[in-house]
């Protein structure tokens, strides 16, 4: 097999697709995962895509080529974040049970995010992904950036980019990120809004009780029964979450490979 300047290319350019990819998609992104290991994935997935490219690109000029460089990175940038938006929301749901509980003081690092997370997000992220790792969608992941190939060429701009419907998509995935996010949480945050009228009416009628001392505990306690409870219809939202995050993707690549 003879390696020329074009073949370099070619190479070149999905590699940073898909590298850029990586560092923004959900689970591969996470800081847990030392970039030795996502640059030698994409380095294998990379020399796997150049093998069957349909349009590989022969000549090009070095204008061209910073062009093209800059787009793969935007599209593999633009195909994670997608996904990325839509997964937050779990941490978004944590979030807001933390600020009804009392636990928002209390901060955990997230590998997975790079920022910092309170207790609750922290812990549905991890069933989160353990959840997508459980039911294989990290591979269909995968076959997202691979199928970008086959929408959005290597040698082709991306006219989406002008006419608004990429921002315009992305803002209904931040939309639906918030709404799956709020629905992850709704249950619990209404059960603890009662809880909290509940305590104040008791607070009101008997003064003597030391609220301080007695009603937090009585909260934590309350929350993680009624968490155990409500834990099935979490996964049930998961589901949703995934297949909203894999809709996204494949109508990101339709936009994007109009």
């Amino acid at each position: 097999m003879t390696i020329d300047a074009s073949s370099l290319l070619n190479f070149l350019l999905v590699f940073v697709r898909i590298t850029s990819f990586m560092i923004t998609v959900p689970v591969f992104s996470g800081r847990q995962i030392p970039n030795t290991y996502k640059i030698g994935f994409s380095v294998v997935l990379s020399g796997l895509c150049v093998g069957v490219m349909n349009e590989p690109i022969q000549s090009f000029s070095m204008g061209s080529m910073v062009l093209l460089i800059f787009k793969e990175f935007m599209v593999g940038l633009v195909i994670g974040m997608v996904a990325n938006i839509l997964f937050y929301a779990v941490q978004f749901a944590g979030a807001l049970l933390d600020l009804q509980i009392g636990f928002s003081m209390a901060s955990l690092f997230d590998p997975t995010f790079g920022t910092n997370s309170q207790l609750t997000g922290r812990f549905k992220n991890i069933i989160a992904v353990l959840v997508l790792l459980a039911t294989n969608a990290h591979h269909l992941l995968i076959q997202g950036i691979l199928a970008s190939f086959d929408w959005i060429s290597v040698q082709a701009f991306v006219p989406a980019w002008m006419d608004g419907q990429l921002s315009t998509f992305l803002l209904e995935c931040v939309q639906q990120m918030f709404l799956i996010g709020f629905m992850m949480a709704a249950p619990l945050i209404g059960t603890l809004f009662i809880v909290d009228v509940a305590l104040g009416i008791i607070a009101r009628t008997v003064p003597q009780m030391n609220v301080f001392a007695i009603f937090p505990p009585v909260k934590i306690l309350i929350h993680f029964g009624m968490y155990i409870f409500i834990l099935p219809s979490f996964i049930y939202l998961l589901k949703v979450l995934f297949e909203t995050m894999f809709g996204s993707m494949n109508s990101i690549l339709k936009i994007m490979g109009a």
